[in-house]
């Protein structure tokens, strides 16, 4: 079965693009194959991940290790699981740094300090010898940035890199991300259900559904003027301050799972909108302007009158 269905991205040094879907879409398992760290199971089927004209799927894995955390890195989803708790925080810096810079050993640990020290960790010295146990969950996830920040990636993939955490601290955890990227000028791809997030940070935004790209815009673009009915459903879902307080409209059933999917577009079990074309053929993403574009038989003029 496919978890990623023919999937096509583009992000620019500089820019942010945001991957947004309910869970089990496939948005994880998208940033685990540009990482090339998919479990034993699951492989690439085809197609290119190309880094700077570099083919990253094709490479040898002893080639891939040297980009992976190196030119590419990645926040993951939850920092207490990915931090290893048997080693300090700056013990697992270091590694990260004597793996892929050239910066003399005796140096190694001041680099982590400063790293610790970037990401506005206070007494980043003596946060360098303690445990991610010893942290708490805002904290663990400035170690994560800090270590995939460590080497200069061109390209840092973050999964989710607010969750669990409460506003205040989302909220300088993305001030923080903006920052390291005007000073850097790496690509960011933010995966997140949050769009509130995304309109927040993302220069561009892809919407997945059960494994495919059901619509893909700038974001003041998508946010203003959406047209798949899968982003209609979302964006309803968000409450508003300038409206009376009522019950938030819910999108009905779940993602189906990969090896169950509905003939014709994925969503037409859950969709208001849908007709018999839709139960019938795959809508191909189809270009509505130079930007925009969707994979919906109703947009953008049928949809519009239904709504």
């Amino acid at each position: 079965m496919r978890a990623v269905d023919g999937v096509s991205l583009s992000v620019g040094r500089g820019r942010t693009l945001g991957i947004v879907g309910e869970s089990g879409c496939g948005k994880s398992v998208l940033s685990l194959s540009v990482m090339r760290l998919l479990p034993p199971n699951g492989r690439i089927a085809s197609g290119r991940v190309l880094l700077d004209g570099t083919d990253l799927a094709g490479l040898p894995h002893s080639a891939m290790r040297k980009v992976r955390g190196g030119r590419v890195a990645m926040i993951f989803q939850e920092p207490m699981t990915s931090l290893n708790p048997v080693h300090t925080v700056g013990f697992q810096i270091v590694e990260a740094l004597a793996v892929h810079t050239e910066h003399p050993a005796a140096a190694l640990r001041d680099r982590a300090i400063e790293a610790l020290r970037r990401v506005r960790i206070p007494a980043p010295e003596r946060r360098f010898h303690e445990y991610p146990h010893q942290l708490s969950g805002g904290m663990r996830q400035r170690v994560m940035i800090a270590m995939a920040l460590s080497c200069e990636p061109s390209l840092l993939i973050a999964d989710e890199p607010t969750t669990a955490l409460d506003v205040t601290v989302q909220a300088e955890i993305l001030d923080l991300l903006r920052t390291l990227q005007q000073e850097s000028g790496m690509a960011i791809i933010l995966i997140t259900h949050d769009l509130g997030v995304v309109a927040e940070m993302a220069d561009d935004v892809a919407v997945m559904y059960a494994g495919r790209i059901v619509e893909q815009a700038p974001a003041a673009s998508l946010f203003a003027d959406p047209q798949h009915p899968y982003t209609l459903g979302l964006l309803s879902s968000i409450p508003r301050l300038d409206e009376d307080a009522a019950r938030l409209p819910a999108i009905a059933g779940r993602v189906p799972a990969p090896h169950a999917l509905p003939p014709g577009c994925r969503f037409n079990p859950r969709c208001v909108f849908a007709a018999e074309r839709c139960r019938a053929e795959v809508p191909a993403l189809r270009p509505l302007d130079d930007t925009h574009a969707v994979a919906c038989h109703l947009a953008p003029v049928e949809l519009h009158a239904a709504a």
